[in-house]
């Protein structure tokens, strides 16, 4: 499966473009419409074109410009590709066209579509641009029916809303051929690097986990509003946990909803459903290269029969070819031995009191030379 394109929009400085060289997206987005509290000038944009990785294509997105202004950003490789926003007909885009250089790159030009005010699917479809991008409206951050996408056969550009708390499932339910943010990253008005490292490591991720998604039904990611079911099944499922220890007071029967929310938006969390209702789960976070793995559980009546495996193993396709780290009591057998079924090794013992102490095992250990 070819990945996910990704393009951040909306930069206007130099440090932005120092984040986006560290992230690699495929696409970065300058604004000319001078509205824009984005804008940047012919000028600005030279300069940080100077600085962008030339892997890295730079988009300008303008609303109604002259025609001859665009050709000659893309003529004198200011940019690479125009993206438009406005009023710009099949007419304005066969002008651009025979005013451009000849070029090998295959996408020049890109239209912008808000899927709220089209009158018909059919403009998006006979467009004469190289790509199409959906959105709800120029920069406005909001998002809007994903569902209105249903009919579009051809390849676009998904944008409207989008940031590090939805993509992942905008990613996994509707597989588009590229993810546009601006307003998602941001803090203050201004590119958070922190929110752009996050955008474009959840879309990766989604990446990998494609294929759970498309041949396991069961199993997907889970969204905000299944938490409270899943801390519900956890309060159920270390119950026999407890029972190890003779007490309640071990820390998943003591979690918050607030630290479930929390481990959601700084990592992954999958889901097992079973005629509608979640049976299962797994979290994990990547830190310097380690995969940390954790909850995984399953409901008292549906364990033993391999679903908890099953999670294990789909949890590392979503960050494939890591290091993977995980605990559990030295008195939960079960899980130690499923864990070393499942390739993981013990190297560590970790005493917490007279009553607790916890086995930390690993896989995929890269060997120092």
């Amino acid at each position: 499966m070819m990945g996910t394109k990704i393009k951040i929009c909306g930069l206007k400085r130099i440090e932005d473009i120092e984040m986006a060289n560290a992230l690699h997206p495929d696409y970065i987005g300058f604004v000319f419409a001078d509205f824009s509290h984005r804008y940047v000038d012919k000028e600005t944009a030279v300069t940080l074109k100077s600085r962008l990785d030339p892997e890295i294509q730079a988009v300008g997105v303008f609303v109604n410009e002259d025609v001859h202004f665009v050709a000659e950003l893309m003529n004198e490789g200011v940019i690479d590709i125009a993206q438009l926003h406005g009023s710009e007909d099949n007419d304005y885009i066969a002008e651009l066209r025979s005013l451009l250089k000849p070029a090998d790159a295959s996408i020049k030009i890109i239209r912008a579509f808000n899927i709220n005010k089209i009158s018909s699917i059919s403009e998006i479809e006979e467009s004469a641009a190289d790509l199409v991008l959906v959105d709800s409206g120029t920069g406005s951050g909001d998002t809007f029916d994903w569902s209105k996408l249903d009919e579009i056969k051809r390849p676009y550009l998904l944008a409207g809303g989008l940031s590090p708390d939805n993509i992942r499932e905008a990613v996994s339910a509707l597989h588009p051929y590229g993810v546009d943010v601006s307003s998602g990253v941001e803090t203050n008005k201004l590119k958070d690097p922190e929110k752009m490292r996050r955008f474009v490591e959840l879309v990766r991720e989604t990446e990998s986990c494609t294929s759970l998604v498309d041949e396991e039904p069961g199993i997907s990611y889970a969204k905000r509003e299944d938490l409270e079911e899943i801390l519900q099944l956890q309060y159920l499922a270390y119950q026999s946990e407890a029972a190890l220890f003779k007490s309640r007071d071990i820390p998943p029967l003591k979690e918050t909803l607030e630290e479930v929310i929390e481990e959601f938006e700084a990592g992954t969390v999958l889901k097992l459903v079973e005629d509608g209702k979640i049976i299962g789960s797994v979290r994990a976070s990547e830190k310097d290269g380690t995969v940390y793995i954790g909850k995984l559980m399953v409901h008292p009546t549906r364990q033993r029969r391999g679903y908890g495996r099953h999670l294990l193993e789909e949890i590392e396709k979503c960050y494939p070819g890591k290091r993977y780290e995980l605990f559990t009591s030295t008195r939960s057998i079960d899980n130690i031995s499923l864990y070393q079924k499942c390739g993981y090794i013990i190297f560590k013992n970790k005493v917490i009191s007279d009553e607790l102490e916890f086995v930390y095992l690993e896989k995929g250990k890269v060997e120092k030379i």
